[in-house]
């Protein structure tokens, strides 16, 4: 004869499943294994979630109350308090969300202010340029000075040479050297009173006169003790024509000197 116990206080335990039972066969004394029953099916396809959102939430406090002792229900404040839970999550779902939307209205009004800052500039270069072309146009025909110490004559002998000597005084003397290397000319200028000046070599005779070409040339100060010291120089000539390189205009500066707009110091009628 086979009797059969059963585990009453099990039954209405919450976390268990399904009761356990226990048979004796009378007859043999043998105890068969006791062990919880195989599923029927395997659950599969369960999704899972990073984040729980209102619905799971609903869902989980209905499960808690299908599933809850019949001999020692939830407390009234539990219930409370879990409904107190579920309007947090439900108002910072909604806070998130519209946190979200400022995000990325935010981030649409970076890239369009972005954009019109990169148009603006662009517009401005494109200006800039315009203006400087204009300017450079407006500077052919002119004397154009800038570092250096070249100067161009023409077939007449004329030239200009820009100087400044500081605060040196005295006799004042140019040497005029061709492409060559060599000496070709030196001019007496008289005296000078020191600062920056200006000097037409087409006003002093020089015999033979010049050919037309570009020259190179020192300046020359005799100060009070007759000791002859160089002054500083400038690169001086008409400027014949421009061009464009990269969009910067180019001043060409008597036959072959070419230099950049920005790069003179003075422009001369």
């Amino acid at each position: 004869m086979i009797t059969a116990t059963r585990n009453v206080a099990s039954a209405f335990d919450p976390s268990t499943i399904k009761p356990s039972y226990a048979t004796t066969d009378t007859t043999t004394g043998a105890t068969p294994p006791v062990g919880a029953a195989e599923p029927s099916a395997k659950v599969s396809g369960l999704a899972k979630t990073s984040a729980m959102g209102q619905d799971e939430f609903l869902k989980m406090l209905v499960a808690q109350l299908k599933n809850q002792d019949p001999l020692n229900p939830m407390d009234g404040k539990d219930m409370a308090a879990q409904l107190a839970q579920f309007s947090t999550v439900e108002q910072l779902i909604t806070m998130n969300k519209s946190m979200e939307a400022q995000a990325a209205s935010a981030g649409a009004t970076a890239e369009a202010i972005k954009s019109l800052e990169t148009t603006q500039n662009e517009r401005a270069d494109e200006l800039a340029q315009l203006i400087e072309g204009q300017m450079a146009m407006g500077t052919v025909g002119k004397i154009g000075v800038t570092t250096g110490n070249t100067t161009f004559l023409d077939k007449a002998g004329n030239g200009t040479i820009v100087v400044d000597s500081g605060t040196m005084k005295g006799g004042a003397r140019v040497s005029l050297v061709n492409e060559k290397g060599q000496t070709v000319s030196t001019i007496s200028l008289g005296e000078v009173k020191g600062g920056q000046m200006s000097f037409e070599l087409g006003d002093y005779a020089q015999t033979p006169p010049l050919p037309a070409g570009k020259y190179t040339y020192k300046f020359e100060v005799a100060t009070d003790g007759g000791q002859w010291q160089a002054a500083k120089t400038y690169t001086a000539g008409r400027i014949t024509g421009m061009r464009y390189e990269s969009g910067n205009p180019i001043l060409i500066i008597g036959d072959s000197l070419s230099v950049p707009m920005s790069q003179l110091t003075q422009v001369r009628a």
